[in-house]
């Protein structure tokens, strides 16, 4: 096995991204209004409550869909981050799907909950707390996707690395 890529996930952009978003996300609220963001002691609660659920759910998704590859995934937590990682090199395969997995499952749950009147208040602070908080999963997807099907990717807590089977002649 050769080592062919390595990423490091910068913690300062990640901050700046999300930030970025939801800043967006607030302008956007102003001229399309989903929830009414006036000031008032409950948003702070649900805010609270969103972000706790949603990085157990967000995390516990990770972890659940690299069970179901037969990975073992590994919690961990770097403040202001909360990670899965593994011990082991994954297949890109199995990898991408990990890394995917909760911003499509719980979006998708999110916008369904949000669309039947369920909670809107927390359920669309959890949609964007979790479209945030997925700034890092779409970046690893997108280092992944021009690499070949058949590498391995480590997880390295702040980022990954490519490892590819180099057969000599």
């Amino acid at each position: 096995m050769t080592k062919i890529a390595d990423y490091t996930y910068s913690r300062n952009k990640a901050m700046a991204y999300g930030t970025c978003i939801g800043v967006a996300t607030g302008l956007i609220n102003t001229w399309i209004p989903f929830i009414d963001f006036t000031f008032r002691p409950a948003l702070f609660a649900w805010l609270a409550c969103a972000i706790v659920a949603t990085i157990i759910l967000h995390e516990g998704i990770h972890g659940g869909v690299a069970v179901l590859f037969g990975h073992k995934p590994i919690f961990g937590i770097k403040p202001p981050f909360f990670y899965v990682t593994f011990d082991k090199k994954v297949p890109r395969g199995h990898f991408m799907a990990v890394t995917l997995a909760p911003l499509v499952i719980l979006n998708v749950i999110c916008i369904a909950l949000y669309a039947v009147g369920f909670l809107r208040t927390f359920v669309f602070l959890c949609l964007m707390t979790n479209t945030i908080g997925s700034m890092g999963d779409i970046w690893i997807l997108l280092k992944l996707f021009p690499h070949e099907r058949s590498v391995l990717v480590q997880d390295t807590k702040n980022g990954i690395e490519v490892w590819q089977d180099v057969k000599t002649s």
